[in-house]
């Protein structure tokens, strides 16, 4: 097992300060546990930047911040695309905030086109908000909860 120190993002108690300023790394449940507290991966952001290019499947059960191009399908917690953010194929994510262009299927339970998006294809909402500015072409159907 590795150490590391925490250096900011918790409150200290007052009566246990040592025990939560070491974390330990344990590699077969990827978790950081800082004393009492754990720290789950579905908490940090993945980050896909512009000069990286994907075929293929991605999936996460947290938080994917992308911008670069692909081609296949993502499927995560929570998506952000980025306006130099390109995908094509399947998305698919429980929230999404979408800048960049999306060729192909979105679904989502919470959708939000941003004014700088573009959309090619069909989209599987549960909640929509398209902002003045934003292209899309293609079919937009509500799903019910579950």
């Amino acid at each position: 097992m590795e150490k590391f120190d925490i250096i900011m993002f918790f409150r200290k108690k007052k009566n246990n300060i040592q025990n939560q300023t070491k974390a330990q790394f344990n590699k077969s449940d990827n978790k950081n546990n800082v004393g009492s507290n754990v720290i789950n991966s579905e908490n940090k952001i993945s980050t896909i930047s512009q000069n990286l290019q994907i075929t293929g499947t991605l999936y996460s059960t947290g938080k994917i911040s992308f911008n670069g191009s692909m081609k296949g399908s993502l499927e995560s917690k929570s998506l952000y695309i980025g306006k130099d953010g390109f995908i094509d194929g399947k998305v698919e994510a429980d929230e999404a905030v979408i800048l960049g262009r999306i060729k192909g299927t979105l679904k989502g339970n919470k959708v939000r086109l941003a004014s700088s998006s573009r959309i090619e294809g069909d989209t599987y909402h549960q909640v929509i908000a398209i902002e003045d500015g934003a292209i899309y072409e293609g079919s937009i159907k509500r799903i019910k909860n579950s």
